[in-house]
């Protein structure tokens, strides 16, 4: 009895989440409102090809519907056999939702780039760094290792951040903000970075540099690493990281 009662919740979960009445169900499968009605009451089930059209209307798995309870990882093996049927752009999209729905509740808008054509999508959030590029390169760090390769670079700086001076490379790594608190409004007073850099730093002269360079905007309540700043330090981070570490990366190439 649980498992009509289940199936009948989920099935009208679907029906409703995809904007249809249970005469527009029932039209699709070639059956009735009523039969709808009593799946979605409990009082009955569908037959096996009915569920199995159910399953690819509302493309999810005849499981999901039954209710079996197999957890994320009994579906690998059908993820990777559908990945080998998918275009590169429909792996992209794919793994864009997965890193999106690990997120949970907490969500930061994805950002579209303006200046390149091939660059789709970036996220940036509490489940770690995603790049998307379509055709060019698929990215993913966990916030484990972006916070890993952060603190490396507090304390060492080889190729790429050399090309940096040292004020600069400091500034930055103190106005990057935490990947699990990436709040829009963020900044950094400017008594807190002068407390956190030598006292022979020249903080105005420094702070002059980084917004000439376009990383730091200087805003109300103090100054703050823009987006692309923000994406940027991490990104050389992780190159750091890799090179200087021993670490690796997985990278898709398009044709």
């Amino acid at each position: 009895m649980n498992n009509l009662k289940h199936a009948g919740t989920k099935i009208a979960k679907l029906r409703r989440s995809s904007g249809m009445t249970q005469e527009e169900l029932g039209r699709h499968l070639s059956i009735s409102a009523q039969a709808v009605s009593k799946w979605e009451n409990g009082d009955s089930l569908p037959d096996l090809p009915i569920i199995i059209n159910l399953a690819d209307l509302f493309d999810c798995s005849t499981d999901y519907l039954l209710g079996r309870e197999g957890g994320l990882t009994s579906l690998i093996p059908q993820i990777r056999e559908a990945f080998h049927q998918m275009e590169l752009t429909e792996r992209i999209g794919f793994l864009e939702k997965m890193i999106t729905l690990a997120e949970g509740p907490v969500s930061t808008t994805p950002v579209h780039s303006e200046g390149h054509a091939s660059l789709v999508h970036i996220h940036l959030g509490p489940a770690g760094l995603g790049l998307w590029a379509k055709d060019r390169l698929v990215c993913i760090a966990s916030p484990t290792f972006l916070e890993e390769a952060v603190e490396t670079l507090s304390t060492e700086a080889d190729f790429p951040f050399t090309l940096l001076s040292d004020e600069v490379r400091h500034v930055l790594l103190i106005l990057l903000r935490n990947i699990d608190d990436l709040k829009p409004y963020y900044a950094v007073d400017e008594e807190t970075l002068r407390t956190q850099l030598p006292a022979s730093v020249d903080l105005e002269q420094v702070l002059t540099e980084c917004i000439e360079l376009g990383f730091v905007d200087r805003v109300r309540g103090g100054y703050r690493l823009n987006f692309r700043a923000d994406l940027t330090v991490r990104l050389l981070a992780m190159i750091h990281q890799m090179i200087n570490k021993q670490g690796s990366m997985n990278v898709t190439v398009g044709k």
